[in-house]
């Protein structure tokens, strides 16, 4: 068995590979074609008899953490045929990807995953951040905003520098250039092969007057609808608790007590084939105490439903130690708190 990074001219045989997974090429297609951090050497592949049997990506990011970017390997596109699984080979590749990370400056890394042994044994530990559930948005007592649909043309700026201002104060963000943007609203949405909306979204936004006031992107999550990620401005939290009113009305009913510009026929992938009332799922809450107190304040107690498939790695406490000025211990210990702390944010829409 061969493990090493995968050339440029084996990207079709990847594909083909992980297309086993859920039928479904495209969705993975769009990481090595639209990703500007895509890289052939982080693309890690296992070989029997020169056939690539199994494969994992290291996704290169970059998260927040006390106001310093810090890089981030996210581990995904995990897969291995089914005649070669139980044979250690899924396991060399994650030592692959160890040192791989390493040797790239990865400081941590992240991956979502069910099996959580298995990857506690190559040093990932799983932690619980809390999804939130909104039982009944469609109660929330707010003013009136006008609701529009995101246009990247014309809303991108706006929109990026209320993620600076909004996600920005929370450690554990991921952060975004223009570029990472325009890639991240290819790859935001549901998981691959999801019969109702595939990849998309329903990205919306709340105006006050001529200023955007608050925006949040939906989609389907496991057969709910889930906002995954939004922002608003500080004195504006009234138009955030629009949009949420707004999301659970048009998956409920596909209409929306506010007034409403733009095409709004993408918020059919929130009802689906099954719609399942007023409840929604909200990627976080808990980081924003504010927030939950508007909620219950308006109508709209917040509940907490735990996520347990969230794990972390620390890969280079030394590159760490350099960074916050303490021991490698102690930055391994500091950095690690900082991932299971309430107070830290990082949304679905930047999951890989």
């Amino acid at each position: 068995m061969d493990f090493r990074s995968a050339r440029r001219s084996e990207r079709d045989e990847v594909l083909d590979l992980l297309a086993l997974w859920y039928n479904d090429r495209e969705f993975f297609e769009r990481y090595n074609q639209k990703d500007p951090t895509f890289r052939d050497d982080l693309c890690l592949v296992a070989l029997d008899g020169g056939r690539i049997v199994s494969t994992v990506q290291i996704f290169d990011r970059w998260i927040n953490v006390e106001g310093k970017a810090v890089p981030m390997g996210g581990i995904g596109s995990v897969f291995t045929r089914e005649d070669y699984r139980h044979k250690r080979v899924a396991s060399g590749l994650m030592n692959l990807a160890v040192t791989t990370m390493e040797r790239a400056g990865f400081e941590v890394s992240l991956l979502f995953a069910e099996r959580l042994t298995f990857y506690n044994q190559f040093g990932w530990t799983e932690l619980t951040r809390n999804f939130s559930v909104l039982a009944n948005p469609a109660a929330l007592r707010t003013p009136d905003f006008e609701i529009d649909v995101f246009d990247v043309g014309r809303d991108l700026f706006a929109v990026m520098d209320l993620h600076v201002a909004y996600s920005g104060c929370f450690d554990v963000t991921a952060l975004r250039t223009e570029a990472a943007w325009l890639a991240n609203l290819q790859f935001a949405g549901n998981m691959p092969a999801d019969p109702v909306g595939g990849c998309d979204e329903y990205f919306v936004i709340a105006r006050s007057g001529s200023e955007i006031a608050a925006y949040a992107r939906a989609t389907r999550f496991h057969g709910i609808p889930m906002v995954m990620e939004y922002g608003y401005a500080p004195s504006n939290r009234a138009a955030m608790l629009a949009l949420f009113r707004h999301m659970s009305e048009m998956a409920a009913t596909g209409k929306s007590s506010y007034a409403m510009r733009g095409d709004h026929r993408g918020a059919r992938l929130l009802s689906g084939e099954k719609p399942s009332g007023n409840a929604m799922l909200v990627t976080h809450t808990a980081h924003d105490p504010d927030l939950e107190r508007a909620l219950t304040d308006a109508g709209c107690p917040v509940a907490h439903h735990p996520d347990k498939f969230y794990m972390w790695r620390v890969n280079l406490p030394e590159k760490l130690a350099d960074r916050f000025g303490m021991t490698p211990a102690a930055a391994s210990k500091y950095v690690f708190a900082k991932f299971g702390n309430l107070r830290s944010l990082f949304w679905t829409a930047d999951r890989f």
